[in-house]
């Protein structure tokens, strides 16, 4: 009895590694260029020019990076692809050298283990958009990566916006904190102010 209980003992304990073995963390990062390259690549056919006099709520547009010439043909990796969520009632798009303050998420390419995204930076209080409880975060429009700020001009006060920004519109060959290179990223935004050029964002 005793050498069956023994038996028992050493047959649970080899089913328990090998369980172990297969609940091994995934490398969400394996692949990783060549996985966020076909990311951006797959959704692109799927965004409309941008008409900027009619952006409208719903919409699927696509913005060229402001350091491009539109008069030129540019591949899928030099536009910003934007789900337009909610339209705002601002009269006025920030211009390059103006101060803005906005509600925002920014996430990964969706993954083994994170299905929609590793969140890597947000000022976000809760899961979805509440402005109510939600205290946005000031930035100068020029000092964001080229992407955001490329599609953040075009936006209005009170917008939010879904933003699709390949990586040589973020941060390309480079890895800065928890984004790794060649990460394209997915950028949530919620503009609620505008600041001319020399001027102040309202008290906090």
């Amino acid at each position: 009895m005793k050498r069956f209980s023994a038996l028992l003992s050493i047959l649970a304990s080899v089913i328990l590694l090998t369980a172990c073995g297969e609940t091994e963390k995934v490398d969400d990062h394996a692949n990783w260029k060549k996985r966020n390259t076909e990311y951006i690549a797959a959704l692109a056919g799927s965004f409309a020019d941008m008409d900027t006099a009619n952006i409208a709520q719903g919409q699927k547009i696509k913005i060229l990076s402001y350091k491009l010439d539109p008069q030129k043909e540019w591949g899928v990796n030099s536009y910003v692809y934007v789900e337009v969520l909610k339209k705002g009632d601002g009269e006025r798009s920030p211009y390059f050298s103006d101060s803005i303050r906005c509600n925002y998420r920014i996430r990964l390419i969706p993954s083994d283990n994170y299905p929609e995204g590793q969140v890597v930076d947000q000022s976000f209080k809760t899961a979805t958009l509440d402005p109510s409880i939600n205290i946005p975060t000031s930035f100068e429009v020029d000092d964001l990566i080229e992407g955001a700020t490329s599609a953040v001009m075009y936006m209005h006060v009170g917008d939010f916006w879904k933003m699709y920004i390949p990586y040589q519109l973020g941060y390309g060959n480079s890895t800065r904190g928890e984004i790794p290179a060649y990460s394209a990223l997915i950028f949530e935004v919620n503009l609620t102010e505008i600041a001319n050029t020399g001027d102040n964002l309202s008290p906090r």
